[in-house]
């Protein structure tokens, strides 16, 4: 098989639902190999093994959980008892984490959501530290005898589910524009990857001059009512200024693929500036301009990109 023919093998089975994930991360390893991309093969190894302490773990990997404990009265125990954070001392909580991540391998969060439990427990390092704590502050005869948390197998499914859409949307965002018979560079696989994977992470306000082209952008985010009074010339201007700062870009390839980025970048700006469209292709451009342009193509760059975002109502 041919470095060509692997991603091609990726983009054909990538949409088959009944391909384990676990499978095509390990196409991804192969595929990060004859790219050299090492954020492609970084991120399936991490996937496949699963993360270590000192590793981001991405936004997809990380839940806010309900909090349970389990608590002795003299002769009275009581199990699964459902509590709020703000029930724990106040000198406490800051042991207490916001989230808990993930770490484990993808195929152990698979098992996990097809076990026979419909929740399993969560224990994380600090916890059993809080309850012992806890305990010494309470009369005699009374204890927590554990503090975790409760995860249902449906999030765990949703989890792994998030992964297979990660990299559907990375495999479209590195083979767009590829001949089925050629391979990406690797400063576009690392784009796709470096979006995909960690952009979802970035917090932003959506400005809003109408209802339209408005999405949700999850747990945390702001949306705010403004008109932000760009014109569109000094877009268009900005972009024209792009093109002609190629010629710093000695190497063929390179401005090749920087010429790319801002055709997309431009048909993203100027159809619907769907935000999460603009902010995705700004990245990218981004990412590129910066890895391989000089002073004036670089400084374009940065201007474009930050008020196509002001545009777009992202910021």
């Amino acid at each position: 098989m041919t470095d060509a023919d692997v991603l091609r093998s990726l983009r054909d089975r990538v949409l088959d639902e009944s391909e384990p994930v676990a499978s095509l991360l390990r196409a991804c390893l192969m595929l990060g190999a004859a790219t050299g991309s090492e954020d492609l093969r970084t991120w399936a190894r991490r996937e496949l093994r699963g993360y270590v302490d000192e590793e981001d773990v991405p936004a997809y990997r990380q839940l806010s959980l309900p909090l349970f404990m389990d608590t002795v009265s003299g002769n009275s125990w009581a199990t699964g008892q459902a509590i709020s954070a703000l029930q724990i001392p106040q000198k406490y909580r800051e042991f207490l984490p916001e989230r808990v991540s993930f770490k484990q391998s993808v195929e152990e969060l698979e098992a996990m959501a097809t076990a026979d439990d419909s929740s399993l427990k969560v224990t994380m390092q600090g916890l059993p530290a809080i309850a012992a704590w806890w305990s010494n502050d309470l009369p005699m005869f009374q204890g927590i005898r554990a503090l975790y948390y409760q995860v249902g197998r449906a999030s765990l499914a949703g989890m792994v589910g998030r992964v297979r859409t990660t990299l559907v949307e990375m495999v479209a965002d590195m083979t767009k524009d590829v001949p089925m018979n050629e391979l990406p560079s690797k400063n576009q696989v690392d784009s796709a990857v470096q979006v995909n994977v960690y952009g979802s992470q970035d917090q932003y306000t959506t400005h809003v001059g109408t209802n339209s082209g408005v999405i949700g952008q999850g747990t945390g985010s702001q949306q705010t009512q403004t008109n932000n009074g760009v014109s569109p010339g000094q877009l268009s201007e900005l972009i024209a200024q792009m093109r002609s700062a190629l010629g710093e870009v000695v190497d063929d390839d390179d401005r090749a693929e920087v010429e790319q980025a801002i055709d997309d970048f431009e048909e993203a700006v100027t159809s619907d500036a769907e935000p999460e469209k603009v902010r995705r292709r700004a990245r990218v451009l981004q990412r590129v301009g910066s890895a391989v342009g000089g002073a004036l193509l670089s400084a374009a760059v940065a201007e474009g990109t930050q008020l196509a975002l002001q545009t777009a109502g992202v910021t």
